[in-house]
């Protein structure tokens, strides 16, 4: 039985830039557990894309990140055996809301679910490899090392309602601080860090 907190193993992604064409598990941090459903969120920032390809004003529904999640991660990243166990999640955004086998959490949920400490997070030689941005020194804190940043779902808190009507999106910092308006959507040096409900059995 997991718990909240918990690490947990499920998938497989390439991360060790040495060994790219193989992959290595997928370690999961998890948020919520309701029965034996269990939300999670990648322990590391596993890859590097822009939220969306243009630069636009753009809502989730519509962002080409979550067609890749959804078409192209979800693939990449799980067996079939595996896939049998994601669930299907109504995904609540402030405007249109949508059914999402992985998606990315919201403002809100980051601070809900995850702490400043958790919120902060690696990236891997993989996502650093595809361009992303980390923190290559910080004095006297060494454990903010090869942090980066991460994308959020929408910009700002689902109270704002201002989803779609910018062409900048929140993500969180290196050092675990949401950024409302972090950057422009397709920025490539922002990460992706991947959310996902599954069975736990």
């Amino acid at each position: 039985m997991v718990g909240k907190g918990d690490i947990v193993v499920f998938g497989s992604y390439p991360q060790n830039i040495e060994i790219i064409s193989e992959k290595e598990p997928i370690e999961w941090l998890v948020l919520d557990k309701k029965d034996d459903k269990i939300l999670c969120v990648s322990k590391y920032l596993l890859d590097c894309r822009p939220y969306h390809e243009r630069l636009e004003e753009i809502t989730w529904e519509k962002s080409t990140l979550r067609k890749w999640l959804n078409e192209v991660f979800v693939l990449v990243a799980f067996t079939a055996e595996e896939r049998m166990r994601i669930l299907l999640s109504n995904v609540e955004n402030p405007t249109q809301h949508t059914l999402d086998r992985i998606f990315l959490l919201s403002y809100d949920e980051a601070e809900e679910f995850l702490d400043l400490e958790h919120r902060a997070a690696k990236t891997t030689a993989y996502s650093r490899a595809q361009g992303a941005w980390l923190l290559q020194e910080d004095g006297a804190n060494t454990e903010l090392k090869e942090n980066g940043t991460w994308w959020l779902r929408y910009y700002g808190e689902a109270s704002e309602e201002s989803e779609g009507e910018f062409d900048f999106m929140s993500c969180v910092n290196y050092d675990g601080v949401v950024e409302p308006a972090a950057g422009s959507v397709n920025v490539s040096s922002c990460c992706v860090r991947p959310a996902v409900w599954f069975t736990e059995y």
